[in-house]
């Protein structure tokens, strides 16, 4: 609603001005420049809240959605984690490993 709401605003500041150049006999092109630059200047200087929550509407649309983990994922990643950190124990400090059973015999 923020992005909406930012756009009107925009449009509203480019529109009026360019009416207003074109009544004053500017010409079609310099009316659109000037307009946009007005508009560009007055948005910037004064509608920085409206253009953040605009952007956050944005992120939130484009940013996609955040992953949610189910219990058995969350233990299923645990398990891996605690596999992977025992195996780099292993391999960083062999002399700390346990000998095997199997060699033994």
């Amino acid at each position: 609603m923020a992005f909406l709401k930012y756009s009107l605003v925009r449009a509203a500041l480019f529109v009026v001005p360019f009416v207003v150049f074109l009544l004053l006999g500017i010409g079609g092109v310099l009316s659109a420049v000037y307009a946009c630059i007005i508009a560009f200047a007055v948005s910037f200087l004064f509608l920085r809240q409206q253009r953040n929550a605009a952007a956050t509407d944005v992120s939130d649309v484009f940013g996609g959605r955040k992953k949610v983990r189910v219990s058995q994922e969350d233990e299923d990643a645990e398990a891996e984690d605690a596999i992977d950190e025992a195996q780099r124990v292993e391999e960083e400090y062999p002399e700390f490993h346990a000998p095997d059973s199997d060699k033994d015999a």
